[in-house]
């Protein structure tokens, strides 16, 4: 049983470091601005494709390398991409005049350079009301579909992180304490 006790401080302290080492990286992987607001925001369905597009970011982009495409999320078909006009938080894009695309569902794809730094892609889904009640129901059980298997919220998932941390801190305590216990046991 001498064995036991190092052993099982060993794995306790590897865990912890990793625990810590986990738990301190968590900030980076959530610092990539993301969209919290702008003129289409998704899922919304609007009675008319909108003449400018902006998307609000939740931190200034820099100015390089930022780009949108409208696809047709239907077809797949890509209607136009732009170099977006940054202003703040906001980037905007205007739709061509030659382009006229009608009732359906539809994407803006965006890949920016984040206030970090770092490359981040996503996309802002949004539909066009057409004429009919067909395509009012086509939408509604789109937009259901979509609320189905979208990813966790951002505050959802740092809540869950900082959760896990916490619960393999909880794990190392109570690797410390039970350690603890047996080394007092064996000294009587």
């Amino acid at each position: 049983m001498g064995y036991r006790v190092p052993w099982l401080r060993r794995t306790a302290a590897a865990v912890g470091t990793a625990a810590l080492v986990l738990g301190g990286s968590m900030p980076a992987a959530f610092a990539h601005d993301s969209v919290i607001g702008g003129s289409v925001k998704d899922g919304d369905q609007l009675d008319e494709f909108p003449k400018e597009i902006t998307l609000e970011f939740s931190g200034i982009p820099k100015e390089d390398f930022n780009t949108f495409a409208v696809t047709n999320a239907d077809t797949g078909e890509k209607l136009f991409s732009q170099e977006p006009k940054l202003h703040e938080r906001d980037l905007t894009i205007e739709t061509p005049a030659d382009v006229h695309p009608g009732p359906g569902n539809y994407q803006v794809g965006f890949q920016i350079t984040s206030s970090d730094g770092h490359a981040t892609r996503g996309g802002v889904e949004f539909s066009v009301k057409g004429d009919g009640a067909e395509n009012a129901e086509a939408a509604e059980s789109d937009t259901a579909d979509q609320e189905g298997t979208e990813g966790l919220s951002m505050p959802l998932k740092i809540i869950l992180g900082v959760g896990g941390v916490l619960a393999i801190a909880a794990v190392v305590a109570l690797f410390i304490a039970k350690s603890r216990r047996i080394d007092s046991e064996g000294e009587k």
